[in-house]
Formats: C-alpha cells, structure tokens, sequence
C-alpha cells in the first residue's frame, strides 16, 4: 500500500498551487489548453496513487494488470521513450509538404529533444537522487523479505553497479521468497539499483506529453488528430502508476516526478526560444 506520509491532501495541495502559481500569469491560449489538461491527468495520476491501494499490485506472475504495468513502465524506458521521441519528429514534419523540409525538420527535432530528455535525465541520476538519496520500496521490500531490512542503510553506501549486483545474488539465492514475484518485475528491480527520489520516468513522461501535445494540438495539416492531443498525458499517467504499481518507486516519488515534467514542459512552452527550438513552432 502507497505509504501517505501524513499527507492525505497531498493531491489536492499540488494541483491547487500549479494552477494558482502559473496559470495565472499564461497569456498563451493554446499553452493554457495544454497545461490545463496536464493538470486534469496530474490529478488524476495523485488520486490513484495516494488514494488507492495501488502499491506492488502489479507484481504477481502472469496477471494481466502485471503485464500491461509492465508495458507502461517499459515505455517510459531508454527504448520505448527513443521510439516515442522518434515519432514525435514525424508529427513534426506532417505540416511541410516539401520532402527535402521534411527531413531537416525532423532530424533538428529529434536531436533537440534528445540532447535534452538526455542532459535532465542525467542531472536526476547524477546529483539529483544522489542528494536526496531515498531508498526504493522495491528494495526495502526484498530485504525485507530476505529479513535483512537492517542492512538497507549500509547498502546504499555502495555504487549502483554494486548494488545491483547484490540484488542479483540475494534474488538468486533466495527463489522462495520471490516466487510469487513476476520474473520480469524481478529483473526490473534489479536493473532499477539507484536511487527513488524522484520518478525519472515520470518525470520524462509527463515533460515529453507536454512537447508532444503541443505538436499535436499545432498539427494545421491533421485538423481530426488534433482532438487527440490529450492522448500524450493519459500514457503519462499511466507510466507514473506502474511506477507505484510495480512497487518501483513511492507515490511521493512519482509525484514529484510528475509535477517537475509539468513545471519543466511549460517553462520550455513558454519561452520562444525554446518552444520554437524543441517543437520548430
């Protein structure tokens, strides 16, 4: 069950103070369609994830809930986010009509969001979670079941790569006590040995929704596709609770993560420079 550190209204203080702080000051119309319907799909991700008691639902072997958490998860992974990046690009390129523009836009645009989903995943890796520093509840909960919760402390001293490799061992020589874990979730909590705070995937996922909403809403030349703009938030959302659902990470993790892709999306949105330097529009 998601831990609530007290904070019941956690979802209704978030929601209330990025509408209060930002929108206000938002001259931009179809900025403001976009924001809004980000903060709808915020809302709705904080309500499952605080409300509900959504945490390691998503673990058991052959559930369906487990495999389509899975999927989520994994789209918001290195490979399924470069997918996605690279069908952004095509959604760039369907207002030119001309081949040769065609290309050269879709390539600038690629290569922009990719230098910077890159360089702020870095960042979170780097320092952000290295400073703060907060255990995943994947890993309390194999330790736990290993009854060696103690050791948590002196494990997060080591490196990631150590630490992973320790997960791998105790996995291996503990079968029993994981066997009602689905294999894939298990690998995933390996390969997942850094640190918890915050949700990098839903950070990513929410801060890409906000790009590629925006070239869908400004897509002249598709005027049906345009009503689906609001398609990019509601995968957003369901990332940030597989995060929660797979026991990957704790409500408040993916709740920062969430709000930060927000923050960050309308910042990029909001300046010329950058709006025109990630969407070409």
């Amino acid at each position: 069950m998601p831990e609530s550190y007290g904070l019941n209204k956690f979802p209704f203080i978030v929601c209330n103070s990025v509408s209060i702080s930002y929108l206000g000051s938002i001259q931009n119309t179809p900025i403001r369609t976009i924001v809004y319907t980000a903060l709808a799909f915020l809302c709705i991700l904080l309500l499952v994830i605080w409300l509900t008691p959504i945490a390691f639902t998503a673990c058991s072997p052959g559930s369906y809930w487990c495999l389509i958490a899975y999927g989520f998860t994994t789209s918001g992974g290195a490979v399924g986010f470069f997918i996605l990046l690279l069908l952004t690009g095509f959604f760039y390129t369907l207002s030119e009509k001309i081949f040769r523009q065609k290309v050269i836009i879709f390539f600038k645009s690629v290569i922009s969001l990719i230098l910077v989903f890159g360089a702020l995943a870095w960042v979170n890796e780097h320092y952000t979670k290295p400073i703060l520093k907060l255990q995943r509840p994947s890993h309390v909960y194999m330790l736990k079941q290993t009854h060696i919760a103690d050791k948590i402390d002196t494990l997060y001293t080591l490196g990631k790569k150590e630490r992973g490799e320790f997960f791998a061992a105790l996995v291996k020589d503990h079968i029993d006590a994981f066997k009602d874990i689905d294999a894939r979730v298990q690998q995933h909590w390996i390969d997942e040995a850094g640190f918890s705070f915050p949700s990098g995937h839903t950070f990513n996922a929410f801060l890409f929704a906000m790009v590629i909403a925006y070239a869908i809403y400004f897509n002249r030349s598709r005027p049906k596709l345009r009503k689906l703009f609001f398609l990019p938030f509601a995968w957003a959302a369901g990332v940030g609770i597989s995060r929660v659902a797979m026991g990957a990470h704790t409500a408040l993790d993916v709740s920062a993560g969430a709000t930060l892709g927000i923050l960050i999306g309308l910042l990029f949105l909001y300046i010329d420079f950058t709006r025109h330097w990630l969407t070409r529009k």
